[in-house]
């Protein structure tokens, strides 16, 4: 049996737990929130489901499996990943006018074999009554699983302005891969129209590559 076909196999056994716990738990805890199911849409061609549990009796950690389907253009080759993921909260504060987050996310892709670390901050406060800022650092190794080989350090670091009065932010953000040999920056204005549809334009560029300007639209349902 090859390393891929295990990795695939092993996704399935997992999809296949965590689809158990979720049915065992989902009828006596429904309150509590144990069972994440997040159907998400991408775009026109790109779909999205995270299914998983979170630990009952400490609900800081939570883990489950990404199923997706994908395709660069309408009517081209279809791609499905699916991607093993967990999530632990570090610390966690909640004020009036302040909140504070550090979670420690670890991916796998189990088609690929590739993998991803992150520990994440989350620092957001109150400005005004019509204004959040949220500043987002973001530190992670990835694994390449067809080279066998861990990447260097990335870090990456954005501030959000939004005003939740008219579900509108403005996002400012600069990067650094592999050691920072590449450095990058960008913005993106973001509009709600509701609680599940947003609407997303950036500008995006990296040291020696092309301007990149995009619009996505993004519709999510969470229960």
């Amino acid at each position: 049996m090859t390393r891929l076909s295990s990795a695939a196999m092993a996704c399935g056994w997992l999809a296949a737990a965590a689809l158990g716990a979720s049915m065992l738990v989902a009828p006596a805890c429904a309150d509590d929130g144990l069972l994440i199911w997040t159907p998400t849409k991408n775009s026109d061609t790109a779909y999205n489901a995270r299914l998983g549990t979170r630990v009952p009796g400490w609900t800081n950690a939570s883990a489950g499996v990404d199923v997706g389907v994908a395709s660069a253009v309408k009517g081209g080759r279809v791609d499905t990943p699916v991607k093993v993921w967990g999530r632990v909260t570090a610390s966690q504060l909640q004020m009036p006018a302040y909140q504070l987050r550090r979670d420690i996310d670890v991916r796998m892709n189990a088609l690929t074999g590739g993998a991803a670390a992150e520990v994440s901050t989350s620092n957001k406060r109150i400005v005004s009554g019509s204004l959040d800022l949220e500043l987002r650092r973001t530190v992670g190794l990835t694994y390449d699983g067809i080279a066998q080989q861990w990447s260097g350090l990335n870090v990456n670091q954005a501030v959000r302005l939004s005003t939740p009065a008219y579900g509108t932010a403005l996002v400012v953000k600069a990067g650094a891969i592999d050691d920072f040999k590449r450095l990058g920056a960008g913005m993106a204005l973001e509009q709600s129209l509701t609680k599940s549809i947003s609407i997303t334009g950036s500008l995006e560029r990296a040291v020696g590559s092309d301007l990149l300007a995009g619009i996505n639209a993004r519709y999510s349902l969470t229960w």
